[in-house]
């Protein structure tokens, strides 16, 4: 066979056959791997896979186009091409990303998940092995669109239009209004029957402590009481919109939506500054509710009212929503900084207006949510060129003419004192200046040096941070302390610092500070994502999958238009979330949960409605009421289902058939919360001190829990002790914990026995002994009920009984501080349990057992 030709030929059809038998060998490989193969892949690859991969690369979310948990979507592979290549590691993808070899491209994407050398070796061996994978398990790959949603994700509950819903024929001679209908029908479902209708007096106490926090006085118990034996319907109806025109009612209900936005009058950090002019968005939020304003324009100032009311302080101070998070003043690394600030903007706005927790998409698609990493950045990209000036006021325009007519003149007085003074103090406060701003990076410290009009819309964000810690150097200096060691420049000085006092009188009081937010300007700051490595600049635009048309923003005379964009559509009627949210919320503050007990998570890791139907209705009826909320509280107050007993019989059908009370048989149990327990008291001991509004006051003073200072690092601890947030994050609801902190509060507290000792005083009313009738009435006071003949009796005889323990010899068991200036049993009186302000019937709402 010498024809190379034929040699060449006959070579090729052997080599062809071999290929071809040896493709057959690996097909019959694939189709029964080896017991040993596969003992090795369940044991050494399938959990590394199963841990580190499938949450972004499986059947529920397909992050790049990629799967990991079947062979047939390895093979094929996403984005950036097949995964792996079989007998082949080093020419595998999955190696490459797993063992971090491109910085552009490792995953896990944090370092602190990296699979360790061991995991890594793992992979490779398999691949080697020719990857194998039982052959049992089949493989469906879920249809998605060109965006990577699901039928599925597009079904989700929270996103659909409201439902055209009607009330159902059900409830009949139960039902008082819609609502219970649409109760009513998931009772007679579930074989449950709603429970009898609370008293008179447990009823009134309800209603109070739900709108105004406080409880009812005993002439309004009276009065209630027999109203409500005439026409419960009317009576009801009439005590709700009593409380809802009374100024505690914003006082209550701002104080529910302060905990969702993180008000604090503190930075937090290691120095938990203190913010002096926080308190005005307090204000604003207490009028708002009040005024019942429209909850769509309460949305749009909190977000954007600098740019369609810039000269209108009512509305203005709302935008001190966006300045709540943490601040750090000393924090060098200016861009970190920024970068956490605007972080935590997004996230909050996300779970405050929209429900849900959009901060999950950050890093990369949302794990559970149908939500996408770009969704997360292009919201924050509406955000994203806000600032906090500190140079404005919330003066009106006439407010400050009439100022900077006072200050020329003072000015003009002045001129000559204050040139010599700064002649004094120049070289100092231009030494101290320079020195605070060298010791950031380089990089920031290059765009601080830039002419600000050179600067773009991010470097004047930063330049501004720089800005806040040279302002903090410079406003501490003490010049007398810096001449101290000259005396005659300090005498100097001080002589000048006389003279420019004698115009005092002639210098106007400094404008309110307007606690605010704005715009860096009218030039966007460009917001960008990582994306496999890269950075992939984005757009502003809401979620991918509500398929909305791109936003559109106009530029005002000195913002980017951008957050007006953004309010305008979660004030929309058409957004599906914002409005289902807070309609959500007000339920949930009159039945201690929800219709979605999730109410900052309407998505798949939070809880579906229990009552679908009706949260619709609910939403359709607070929208034609023109967003308003007071209308939401007449319907929910006045129903059969609210107005039920909160007591049970531990044995009765439904307390075995649905124990969490899901379907509302009966008013849900609730405890008091911080404020509610501490206004209380207040009220009992008859010392609240009401007030409209205002700079915080110290804890020991007796005004409403609501002024009372609120820091992120050091809780007041009548407040604190009992729950409330410490204003870090989002608290759209309160734990609710028991703790002996708490019973020795209530006991041995010094603000609970401040009060039991002022009840006593109220009680005796200058008298020096106790009669029945103060029992009685310290029980109305307390209790909001008649004690019974029993407990006077009890009381009567303890009271008595214990002034040997008083009047004794010092070694008696217990010896009463003479704190009342009356005598022995006033001082037992104030101090013990059996009218004790900590007993539980006060921090429990009544019937509630």
């Amino acid at each position: 066979m010498n024809n190379p030709i034929l040699r060449f030929s006959l070579s090729a059809i052997v080599a062809t056959t071999g290929l071809s038998c040896f493709g057959q060998s690996m097909q019959a490989a694939e189709a029964a791997p080896s017991a040993e193969a596969l003992k090795f892949f369940e044991s050494k690859v399938r959990p590394v896979l199963a841990e580190n991969c499938y949450g972004c690369h499986g059947e529920d979310k397909v992050k790049g186009e990629l799967r990991l948990d079947h062979i047939n979507a390895i093979l094929k592979g996403g984005e950036s091409g097949p995964a792996l290549v079989k007998g082949d590691p080093k020419a595998s993808l999955l190696i490459e990303v797993v063992s971090r070899t491109n910085p552009d491209l490792s995953m896990p994407p944090k370092e602190k998940d990296a699979l360790s050398k061991e995991q890594v070796a793992d992979l490779e061996t398999w691949i080697t092995m020719g990857a194998p994978w039982p052959q049992t398990e089949s493989f469906t790959e879920v249809e998605r669109d060109e965006n990577g949603f699901t039928a599925e994700d597009k079904a989700w509950w929270a996103i659909q239009p409201l439902a055209k819903v009607t009330p159902p024929d059900t409830g009949k001679g139960w039902a008082k209004n819609a609502v219970d209908r649409f109760v009513a029908r998931k009772l007679e479902e579930n074989g449950l029957a709603p429970a009898e209708p609370a008293s008179a007096s447990e009823l009134l106490r309800r209603i109070h402590f739900d709108l105004v926090g406080l409880p009812p006085s005993p002439e309004e118990v009276i009065a209630f009481s027999q109203a409500y034996a005439m026409d419960a319907d009317k009576a009801v109806a009439a005590e709700v919109d009593k409380l809802l025109a009374d100024a505690r009612y914003g006082e209550r209900w701002g104080q529910h939506w302060l905990d969702v936005v993180r008000y604090t009058d503190s930075d937090g950090y290691n120095a938990d500054g203190f913010r002096p002019d926080a308190y005005r968005y307090r204000d604003y939020v207490v009028n708002a509710f009040n005024n019942d304003k429209p909850y769509n324009e309460f949305v749009r100032e909190q977000l954007a009212a600098d740019e369609f009311a810039p000269n209108d302080p009512d509305k203005l101070i709302g935008t001190a929503f966006l300045r709540h998070g943490v601040y750090e003043w000393n924090q060098r690394n200016a861009e970190m900084q920024w970068d956490l600030i605007i972080t935590e903007m997004t996230n909050v706005t996300g779970e405050a207006f929209l429900g849900i927790g959009i901060g999950c998409a950050q890093c990369h698609d949302h794990k559970f949510d149908p939500i996408l990493q770009k969704d997360y950045f292009a919201l924050q990209a509406f955000l994203n060129s806000t600032w906090w000036p500190e140079d404005r006021t919330l003066a009106t325009p006439e407010q400050r003419a009439e100022y900077e007519q006072k200050l020329a003149k003072w000015e003009e007085a002045t001129k000559d004192i204050r040139a010599e003074l700064d002649a004094m103090t120049a070289p100092i406060y231009e030494s101290t200046a320079n020195g605070a701003s060298k010791v950031f990076p380089d990089p920031v410290k290059a765009m601080y040096a830039k002419d600000p009009s050179e600067r773009t819309a991010y470097e004047e964000q930063i330049s501004q941070l720089v800005q806040r810690q040279v302002d903090q150097a410079t406003n501490r200096l003490d010049f007398a302390k810096k001449f101290e060691k000259d005396e005659k420049k300090l005498a100097q000085y001080k002589e000048l610092q006389e003279k420019l006092k004698k115009f005092d009188d002639i210098k106007p009081e400094p404008l309110p500070v307007a606690f605010i937010s704005t715009d860096v300007g009218t030039r966007p700051a460009v917001t960008k994502f990582t994306k496999r490595g890269g950075k992939v600049p984005v757009e502003p635009a809401f979620l991918t999958l509500l398929d909305q048309p791109a936003p559109k923003i106009t530029p005002t005379e000195h913002t980017t238009g951008q957050r007006t964009a953004l309010a305008e559509w979660i004030a929309s009627e058409d957004n599906p979330l914002s409005t289902r949210v807070m309609v959500n919320r007000v339920w949930q503050h009159h039945f201690a949960k929800g219709l979605v007990p999730t109410p900052n998570d309407f998505g798949r890791l939070g809880e579906e409605p229990s009552h679908p139907e009706l949260l619709d209705w609910l939403t359709k009826e607070f929208l034609d009421n023109g967003w308003k909320i007071k209308p939401l509280h007449r319907l929910i107050m006045t129903s059969a289902t609210y107005r039920q007993t909160a007591r049970r019989n531990p044995g009765e059908k439904e307390s075995v058939t649905d124990p969490g009370n899901k379907f509302f048989w009966r008013y849900p149990p609730k405890r008091l919360d911080a404020e509610q327990i501490r206004d209380a008291m207040l009220v009992t001991s008859g010392e609240l001190k009401h007030r409209d509004g205002g700079p915080t006051v110290d804890g020991s003073a007796t005004n409403r829990s609501i002024y009372v200072k609120k820091r992120r690092n050091t809780k007041d601890p009548m407040i604190g002790g009992f729950d409330a947030p410490l204003g870090f994050n989002s608290a759209p609801d309160r734990l609710s914990t028991t703790t002996p902190i708490q019973s020795l509060m209530l006991v041995n507290g010094d603000f609970a026995l401040k009060r039991a000792t002022a009840f006593a005083k109220r009680i005796l009313d200058g008298k020096t002994e106790i009669q029945a009738d103060d029992i009685r009435e310290a029980y109305q006071l307390a209790y909001g009920r008649d004690a019974l003949d029993t407990e006077v009796e009890s009381a009567l005889y303890f009271i008595r009984s214990q002034g040997d323990y008083v009047d004794g010899p010092e070694e008696a068991p217990r010896k009463f501080p003479n704190e009342t200036g009356l005598r022995p049993t006033s001082q037992v009186f104030g101090d013990r349990p059996e009218l004790k302000l900590g007993e539980k019937s006060l921090w429990l709402q009544p019937d509630s057992r």
